[in-house]
């Protein structure tokens, strides 16, 4: 099952790009112990590869993940950014996205990835949901949000 945890949330993050971002959410998924030390490297690698900034509306989230190796249990970290940073959409790697929501997913199985995936899609159709969890302002709030609408609670 994928793990929530307050640990897990940065609130109104501050950061250069998009690199800082992913750096600053596996390594509170490392601290955790939800992943390895090089699960970020492997995450930074694939997002080079394979981006996964997406164009939703009213603004734009990515949701960076690297495979199953160096996971030792699914978890799900996050970051409401102050400022948007720029990350590649996924459908059109040549243009830059100002993202604004960061949901960085790290799964130890490739069934389980799939799912989380699609629950997170459904998230993400939805501007109001998008809204909902970017006008909350402690990590406890989000935590308690994303379980209720990932339906892990």
């Amino acid at each position: 099952m994928l793990e929530i945890d307050v640990a897990l949330i940065a609130v109104d993050v501050s950061a250069p790009d998009a690199e800082s971002v992913i750096r600053l959410l596996t390594d509170k998924l490392h601290k955790h112990g939800a992943v390895e030390a090089g699960y970020g490297a492997a995450t930074l690698e694939r997002e080079q590869k394979h981006p996964t900034g997406l164009p939703t509306k009213p603004f734009c989230i990515a949701f960076p993940h690297a495979d199953a190796d160096g996971v030792n249990r699914s978890a799900l970290a996050f970051a409401s950014l102050r400022e948007p940073v720029s990350f590649r959409n996924m459908a059109d790697p040549d243009e830059e996205l100002s993202v604004g929501l960061v949901f960085l997913l790290a799964n130890n199985s490739p069934e389980e990835q799939v799912q989380a995936l699609r629950n997170l899609s459904i998230v993400f159709s939805q501007p109001e949901k998008l809204v909902a969890v970017r006008a909350l302002s402690s990590p406890s709030e989000i935590a308690l949000w994303l379980k209720q609408e990932l339906d892990l609670s």
